[in-house]
């Protein structure tokens, strides 16, 4: 999340906070427009699983590699115009498999794992894309799906053509990707996105730090907690109350 132009501009990350933890999006949000600083920690659990998940795309990348794919790769990490243009052109070029492409469609923006070329035609030529993401979980969650559903909209939006699929190569897969029809999640795509935007643009809603299953890998976690015990949370007295009637 970030302004330019006096806009918040969005990525699959902040789609995936919001609907992991609305109270996220406003803590980002107040970093974006310069009114709250980001915390310097960070999860231990949240370092460790991104590092395997870079080794796990690594091991995908290699394996197209070996197997003969013609593997372009967009160098640097933001979604900066030149890595946006590197990618665009890719696309034009018809390469069979892109790697870390940055692509924008006005506010919304991501960098995908891989771009893979399939026969389908568009604006583009003979062929399109669709978005393969490698995860380290075994089981496919709602989470990356909406985070493919982006990826897969902004892909159409730049051929001109929506993608009908987008797939995940999870580990112990031998690298073939889980494929996932598109249309059957565009709904709850909608409605997660239009929540996000609707948050990031309206009126300041006050939210509270309830705590979830993504707090372990939450880079806030520390600030939240700190406000939950000075508030005497329920779930800190609930610890007390069992050992109490023990």
């Amino acid at each position: 999340m970030d302004v330019s132009s006096g806009s918040i501009r969005l990525t699959a990350s902040d789609l995936v906070g919001h609907h992991d933890c609305h109270h996220l999006t406003m803590l980002e949000k107040a970093v974006a427009v310069g009114s709250l600083e980001r915390p310097r920690s960070w999860s231990p659990l949240a370092s460790i699983l991104a590092e395997r998940g870079d080794l796990h795309e690594k091991a995908y990348v290699q394996h197209l590699v070996a197997t003969g794919v013609d593997v372009v790769r967009v160098e640097g990490k933001g979604i900066d115009p030149t890595a946006v243009e590197q990618t665009i052109a890719a696309m034009h070029r018809g390469s069979p498999a892109i790697v870390q492409g940055a692509l924008r469609s006005g506010r919304w923006g991501g960098r995908l794992d891989v771009l893979w070329r399939v026969e389908t035609p568009s604006r583009l030529g003979g062929w399109s894309y669709e978005a393969i993401d490698a995860k380290l979980s075994r089981l496919t969650k709602g989470n990356t799906l909406l985070q493919l559903s982006l990826y897969s909209e902004l892909i159409g939006d730049a051929q001109g053509v929506p993608p009908e699929k987008m797939g995940v190569v999870t580990p112990w897969s031998d690298f073939i990707p889980e494929m996932y029809r598109v249309d059957d999640f565009a709904a709850y795509y909608r409605l997660i996105k239009a929540r996000l935007a609707s948050a990031v643009d309206g009126i300041a809603v006050e939210t509270y730090p309830e705590p979830n299953s993504h707090c372990e890998l939450c880079r806030w976690r520390h600030p939240c907690d700190a406000r939950r015990r000075s508030d005497d949370h329920l779930t800190f007295r609930s610890g007390n109350l069992e050992a109490a009637n023990q």
